[in-house]
């Protein structure tokens, strides 16, 4: 479970800083969490809301790169950095073996033929995530489909042009929860936004990843950063072969891009709306001035200390 916290984790945190810096933050809200142990994931805000604190594993996202998606690779199981299904409204949820490849077959089908809306309408492929143009998916890339991501440039024309789009192999991005039905989240109710800046950092680790919110995710669930993101926490360089590595599945067990836990700040209203924060110069620049005024890894070692014992 997601909100399991090792015993040899609390113990390390529990000694606190050396440098005697302490946290000042407390608990905000209780974010839905449907892969979180009693569904729910503690995120501690400072006095006004100025910075958002939690400790989450992170799964991975690749939306906006150039090989996220593939018709033809559907399962991701040779170069695709992801399954199709999750691009899908319904994530094929509750289809069995049979309706899987139903699924698959339908989507190859529809895509041969130029996507007819009959076809289309039943591949349950979602345009938030596939952008469409003229009532279709946009044409591939270089044999994959084209991913959106809610932080892109400004003024964007072509909605086909995947370099409007967070690059999730060359960004770090975080994906913040959508709102619920009918409300806001918590996130959004203390004005952090697509655009944001991030400070992600892995207990053990003693240099942090500065990120940037770059997409917005399903609202009961919590942690899951770019490729860029969990590769850097994790110390990996290149790219993941395909989507079986992105899970750690079959050959690659155990060299999975899935973070077991991190250290994760949000400043709320830091996003730059005139020049969007794309690139990894900007975005280490400007967060790290932000993360040294707040108080740095001292304070950030005295939250964790704080949430492993009362989250």
């Amino acid at each position: 479970m997601k909100r399991f916290v090792p015993l040899v984790l609390i113990l390390a945190f529990s000694a606190g800083p050396a440098s005697g810096q302490e946290c000042r933050m407390t608990r905000a809200f209780m974010q839905p969490d449907r892969n979180a142990r009693g569904g729910a994931t503690a995120v501690w805000s400072d006095a006004g809301d100025s910075t958002l604190f939690f400790i989450e594993s992170l799964n991975v996202n690749t939306d906006g790169t150039r090989r996220s998606y593939s018709v033809g690779d559907f399962w991701g199981k040779r170069t695709a950095l992801n399954n199709l299904c999750n691009a899908m409204n319904d994530k094929c949820h509750g289809l069995d073996t049979a309706g899987l490849q139903n699924r698959r077959i339908i989507t190859q089908r529809a895509f041969a033929q130029g996507w007819p809306a009959n076809l289309l309408r039943q591949t349950r492929i979602g345009s938030n995530i596939i952008p469409f143009k003229d009532g279709k998916p946009c044409p591939p890339v270089g044999g994959f489909l084209v991913s959106a991501t809610a932080l892109h440039r400004r003024n964007i024309t072509n909605v086909c042009d995947l370099s409007n789009y967070v690059d999730a192999l060359e960004v770090p991005a975080l994906v913040l929860p959508g709102n619920p039905r009918n409300g806001v989240s918590g996130f959004a109710a203390r004005r952090a936004r697509v655009g944001d800046l991030v400070v992600a950092m892995l207990p053990s680790a003693t240099q942090p990843v500065y990120a940037v919110i770059g997409d917005i995710g399903p609202a009961d669930e919590l942690g899951e950063g770019s490729v860029a993101l969990n590769g850097r926490l994790l110390g990996k360089t290149g790219e993941p072969a395909n989507y079986d590595e992105v899970r750690g599945r079959g050959r690659y067990a155990g060299r999975g891009w899935q973070v077991p836990r991190a250290l994760v700040l949000v400043f709320p209203g830091t996003r730059d709306l005139q020049n969007p924060y794309m690139t990894t110069p900007r975005i280490g620049e400007a967060a790290t001035r932000r993360f040294e005024e707040w108080g740095g890894i001292s304070r950030l070692r005295a939250c964790a200390a704080e949430y492993a014992r009362r989250p």
